[in-house]
């Protein structure tokens, strides 16, 4: 009843001071959205489970080495562990792919898909919502061609056509029925369309060895069975494969983890996304003091209800729940506004990265576990901006303050070092905040302005993808490849057009190096070189030419080789390297291939975006191991509009099963490989700009009570001769004092979160001193500023009106 009564009063009393309401729900609100809005992304991509029947029960099963390193697992292991465990109830091996669906009357297409175990479906609780699932039947290698379609691809491919199921079409040329159809929603295991037993995956994947690993197991724990246990049972068994196959299977490990832990994989994403909660903590907690010193100057106000209610009797407990529930109301109604808020920070957070091919259940949604965390945050809030308030104030000193004219209880020295204190605070966390965000700053611009080595303007991507029953063999693949350069190149308005196995956006394998004539360290002590596969007129396309030796030519196989000038000045320093023979080694794989190097080219960087210095690659020919999905480039003078169909249309007179796929300009595709530093870098700078406003305010309403409260001071000291400008030194002095002892703690802050963001920055120092002098310089100007307006209105005081306040 007493709570009840509490809760009316203090909905009266908000109602009543609406400014001080209104200022206190926006500041916490905004700390609250900023803090909910991370929380959504954080949930979604780390803590939500998949979307089926007891998702903690399903988990990846991985194989690391002995240096930590996830290698993913073998078929041989899948078919040992799965014989032989028995903590799950189910275990799949999943070969995630592309799959080119094409027949006779529709143009092809290429959907994600992946070579699964026949019991996925059975595993994930799914059922088909057409025809059948895959069966033990289907996943034999005699068996008829079978798949599933997934609801996306049967709406948009086939009109949700129920005669679908029965239907023959070509996968990846291999002619297959349609046996099911899965239920809108259900794309596992990221975003497939298609699923194919995988007793029909390509011979290069059927023909893979014990020790060639880099596929998923997903299995389902039994009921009662913890990760733990399951993880044990896992080690007994390789222990003994380790036995058995000493060559593979030696100083290997299983590991079990949660599907979203396997994605991951402790990243860099997962590091910038702890990241951006520690700072949207700060935020809320700059949030809390601002709101915290708004409940301090409000006390002075609400004294003497204070002394009247404990002269009456109230106990200091009773005062303190008071108090309580009004801050509790307060957080309470800030959290219903920033739940608002942060649904709007999700919706542009999933438009900020709708380029990004995220897995289809990692959706941007306040579902019960975001609720629950607002929840949580708004009554944290409260406690921490409600308790120290209404501790201060439940300390009121009755006689002092029902006195005649007096001045003491809340309003003196006590409640200004509060203030002061918590101002300091308010400083500290901001200029960590700034700091976080001019490293992203500088570490974005970095990335957008290092030199590629080639001119990206005017080049067009695309990815050709062609099947392996078609084109068996490498020669087959290259033979085909050859028509395409050849073809484009006779297009009018294509200049020039390439092959590679990557294009250059920060991805390649690396392999270790041995050079002949020189000593071989361990193999995985030799240096790394990054290795990808180009057409002849690659160079050509990217603008680049050769400035030792010469390009490739259509005869080459892997026994030439092209390197970069970053490669000579690393490995031939002051030397030619024209003539020399290089090994290049997987590792694990003995002995290396041997290659002759035939020419130099200018250094373009291929991965190794977030260091100073550009990657040594080495190039081999691309028809000497040309693959399934090949990308291609084209500098051309048409637009991508006008491009496209003639693209198309050349391709299909050459291969109407072969789709032309991710068709974009060179440099949208720079850009979306650089979506983690524009996305996460924007949102560490609204952040920062919040804190920066939030502070500002706390300084200028701070100073601005002070003022207030020494005003007969200040009216005796102008009444005795003090000048304005000793006037204006008696406000500063102090802000100037909070300013330099939060500058001091905030640099400390801004070194460690330096630290903190090192692996992330690119050819950024965490100790960058431009970017802290500069960040401290914007922040000292600010936060003066913010001190100046209420010093300058001290300094305009008329002695008779201040003294008159006493």
């Amino acid at each position: 009843m007493q709570v009840w009564q509490d809760f009316r009063f203090a909905v009266r009393l908000l109602l009543k001071g609406r400014w001080f309401t209104l200022a206190a729900v926006l500041a916490l609100a905004l700390g609250i959205a900023a803090n909910s809005t991370v929380f959504t992304i954080v949930n979604a991509l780390l803590i939500r489970g998949l979307p089926f029947d007891h998702p903690e029960q399903i988990v990846s099963l991985t194989i690391r080495d002995n240096r930590g390193r996830s290698l993913g697992m073998s078929f041989q292991d899948y078919e040992d562990y799965r014989a032989s465990a028995r903590t799950f109830a189910s275990l799949t091996y999943l070969v995630p792919t592309a799959m080119n669906i094409s027949e006779e009357g529709r143009a092809p297409e290429q959907f994600q898909g992946a070579y699964a175990s026949a019991n996925i479906f059975d595993m994930l609780g799914e059922h088909p919502i057409l025809g059948r699932g895959l069966t033990a039947d289907d996943d034999r290698v005699e068996a008829t061609p079978v798949l599933v379609l997934g609801s996306s691809a049967w709406k948009g491919r086939y009109g949700s056509d129920p005669a679908v199921i029965g239907r023959v079409v070509r996968v990846n040329n291999r002619v297959s029925t349609i046996v099911g159809v899965m239920r809108d929603g259900m794309r596992f295991p990221f975003n497939a369309d298609v699923w194919i037993p995988t007793a029909q995956r390509p011979p290069v994947l059927f023909n893979q060895t014990r020790g060639q690993r880099g596929w998923f197991t997903v299995g389902r724990l039994k009921d009662g069975v913890t990760m733990v246990q399951g993880e044990a049972e896992l080690a007994t068994i390789a222990a003994r494969l380790a036995q058995e196959y000493p060559t593979t299977n030696r100083d290997i490990k299983p590991v079990l983890m949660t599907f979203n832990q396997q994605l991951m994989g402790g990243g860099p994403l997962e590091q910038i996304l702890l990241v951006l909660m520690g700072a949207v903590g700060f935020v809320l907690l700059i949030a809390c003091a601002n709101v915290a010193n708004l409940q301090l100057v409000r006390s002075a106000s609400r004294a003497r209800e204070m002394s009247v209610r404990l002269a009456l009797g109230a106990t200091r407990g009773r005062i303190v729940r008071q108090l309580l529930v009004e801050s509790i109301l307060l957080a309470a109604v800030s959290g219903v506004v920033g739940l608002a808020l942060s649904a709007a920070g999700a919706k542009l957070a999933d438009w900020a990265m709708a380029d990004v091919n995220r897995p289809y259940w990692m959706t941007f949604t306040l579902d019960g576990t975001v609720l629950g965390f607002v929840a949580a945050v708004s009554l944290g809030t409260a406690i921490v901006f409600g308790l120290a308030p209404a501790l201060h104030v439940s300390r009121t000193n009755v006689n002092d303050v029902l006195k005649d004219g007096g001045r003491s209880g809340t309003s003196g020295r006590g409640v200004r070092r509060w203030m002061g204190g918590l101002v300091v605070a308010e400083l500290a966390l901001t200029l960590v905040l700034l700091a976080g965000a001019g490293f992203m700053v500088r570490s974005f611009l970095a990335l957008y302005r290092q030199d590629m080595g080639f001119n990206p303007t005017g080049l067009m991507t695309m990815v050709v993808s062609i099947t392996d029953l078609k084109y068996p063999t490498p020669q087959k693949r290259a033979a085909f490849l050859q028509q395409v350069e050849e073809r484009l190149a006779a297009v009018p308005g294509i200049e020039s057009s390439g092959l590679t196995s990557f294009l250059p956006i920060g991805f390649a394998p690396a392999m270790h190096l041995s050079v002949e004539g020189r000593a071989e360290p361990p193999v995985d002590q030799r240096p790394l070189v990054t290795t990808l596969q180009v057409s002849p007129r690659y160079f050509e396309t990217l603008g680049v030419g050769v400035r030792q030796g010469r390009g490739f030519t259509a005869r080459d196989g892997l026994d030439n080789v092209v390197v970069n000038e970053r490669f000579v000045a690393m490995h031939f320093p002051g030397e030619s390297p024209i003539g020399r023979r290089i090994g290049l080694t997987f590792q694990g794989a003995v002995p290396p291939n041997w290659s002759t190097i035939v020419g130099v080219v200018p250094t373009m960087r291929q991965r190794d975006f977030q260091t100073a210095d550009p990657d040594p690659v080495v190039y081999q020919s691309l028809w000497a191991g040309a693959v399934y999905s090949t990308p291609l480039v084209i500098r051309s003078r048409l637009s991508a509009g006008a491009l496209t169909p003639l693209l198309r249309e050349e391709l299909r007179l050459l291969d109407p099963d072969a789709p032309l796929l991710r068709i974009q300009t060179m440099e949208a595709a720079l850009a979306t490989s650089r979506w983690t530093s524009r996305v996460f870098g924007s949102m560490f700078v609204v952040f920062a700009v919040i804190a920066l406003v939030l502070s500002s305010m706390g300084i200028y309403a701070v100073t601005a009570y002070i003022v207030t409260q020494r005003t007969p001071e200040i009216g005796i000291r102008m009444a005795l001769g003090a000048e304005p400008k000793h006037v204006g030194w008696l406000i500063l002095k102090g802000a100037l004092v909070r300013l330099t002892i939060g500058l001091a703690i905030g640099m400390a802050g801004a070194l460690a979160v330096g630290r903190a963001l090192r692996s992330i920055l690119a050819q950024t120092s965490p100790t960058d001193p431009l970017t802290l002098i500069s960040i401290a310089a914007l922040f000292c100007v600010i936060s003066l500023v913010a001190s100046l307006w209420p010093a300058r209105r001290a300094t305009r005081l008329d002695p008779l009106v201040a003294l008159r306040q006493e």
